[in-house]
């Protein structure tokens, strides 16, 4: 089993425990998650950055039994951290790793070197976990719900990558907003079964999990389809498109949040209530970006 880090321009999130059967249904303004207009669908990339509709994602998976292995080995993980937007590397990061998304107590901490590189040592026993990344000019990053070989003792990975100050603040920008002080941001990547980006699926914070309670002031927006995604306003685009790309921002802190990518998974339920396809509980922390993967929601 590889560790996959799908950070793009990306903010957050991932599998979580939950009730595929759950379905809610959302109205006209509801910052981002109106009802798609279509199924969700898979999309692979084309040689010149663009996407390819692959036809209906593979959700063969949801609602399954999850199959996460602890480690049985310590593991010693190597990477390099890189800014997102940049693909600079980001020399003396502190980056931290914890269990799950407890990163009050990490099990490890260490500071990249002048190329950005980094080990973390990651104990035996650990199944999901995250990193939280910190460095001058950058935003406090965490990248959560990564996986690795659970036992190989010794293992790369090619990057994790830092949010920046200035792109922080210049993502909102691009869709009409200022970010509040104080709020959190979160996003990610949808990926189906087969781990290919997914289209046409709408995402919100909840307070409650298995169903939609959004989180006051909570805006949604997904990304344009092209090589450097970069996201967009709810004219240009209701739900995600091919690269699979989401971001809500103006996020109340909170210790528990839910975050949910909604969709249809056949054609006859379209307009109907939507279905929970992925979840993850989640921290919202002030003036930090949440980042990682997302996946089919597995019991």
């Amino acid at each position: 089993m590889m560790m996959r880090c799908s950070i793009a321009i990306v903010f957050l999130v991932a599998c979580g425990g939950g009730n595929n059967n759950s379905a809610v249904d959302a109205g006209p303004g509801s910052a981002g998650f109106d009802k798609p207009s279509m199924v969700v669908h898979a999309n692979t990339q084309n040689a010149d950055g663009s996407w390819a509709d692959a036809g209906p994602a593979d959700l063969s998976c949801l609602g399954t039994a999850g199959s996460d292995q602890a480690t049985t080995v310590a593991v010693a993980l190597m990477t390099t951290v890189k800014d997102f937007q940049q693909q600079t590397v980001v020399p003396t990061a502190t980056v931290t790793a914890f269990a799950g998304i407890d990163f009050t107590t990490p099990f490890d901490t260490a500071m990249s070197d002048t190329n950005g590189n980094v080990t973390i040592n990651i104990p035996s026993g650990t199944a999901r976990f995250g990193f939280e990344m910190t460095a001058a000019n950058q935003f406090p990053t965490f990248l959560l719900n990564q996986l690795v070989d659970p036992s190989m003792a010794t293992q790369m990975l090619a990057e994790i990558q830092s949010v920046s100050g200035a792109t922080a603040a210049t993502l909102p920008a691009l869709i009409g907003q200022t970010r509040t002080p104080g709020t959190g941001v979160v996003a990610g990547t949808f990926r189906d079964c087969m781990t290919r980006p997914v289209s046409n699926f709408v995402v919100t914070v909840s307070t409650t999990p298995t169903t939609a309670t959004s989180i006051a002031g909570a805006e949604a927006y997904y990304f344009s389809p092209i090589s450097m995604p970069l996201p967009v306003r709810h004219t240009v685009a209701e739900s995600a498109s091919g690269n699979g790309l989401f971001m809500l921002i103006q996020l109340p802190v909170a210790p528990t949040a839910y975050v949910q990518a909604w969709g249809y998974t056949s054609d006859s339920a379209v307009g109907g209530a939507m279905t929970l396809l992925s979840q993850l509980q989640v921290p919202v922390i002030a003036d930090t970006v949440i980042t990682g993967d997302f996946e089919a929601v597995r019991q």
